[in-house]
């Protein structure tokens, strides 16, 4: 029996990302900004993020559309650069 093998997904995409970490240091601005470099011009809607604050920790939710299955790596690893950043979901 040979192992199962994974659809393909369908591209474009378009899905959250979740960024959490110390709120004082997180900049919205700098993510959203990370987003448009790395994945182009967003749609209208998605510009605008979700925000969650638990004591010193805030989580930011963004919507994003991904062009292609090598966009998400390169833009996480960006995001996971700047200052605050605990995690990413």
């Amino acid at each position: 029996m040979s192992p199962a093998v994974p659809p393909a997904l369908p591209f474009p995409q378009r899905v959250p990302l979740k960024v959490i970490g110390r709120g004082a240091e997180m900049d919205p601005a700098l993510i959203a900004g990370l987003i448009l470099a790395h994945l182009g011009e967003q749609p209208e809607a998605d510009r605008v993020h979700g925000s969650n604050q638990r004591g010193a920790f805030t989580s930011l939710t963004f919507w994003v559309t991904l062009p292609d299955a090598e966009a998400e790596l390169p833009l996480r690893t960006a995001i996971q650069a700047l200052p605050g950043v605990v995690m990413q979901l």
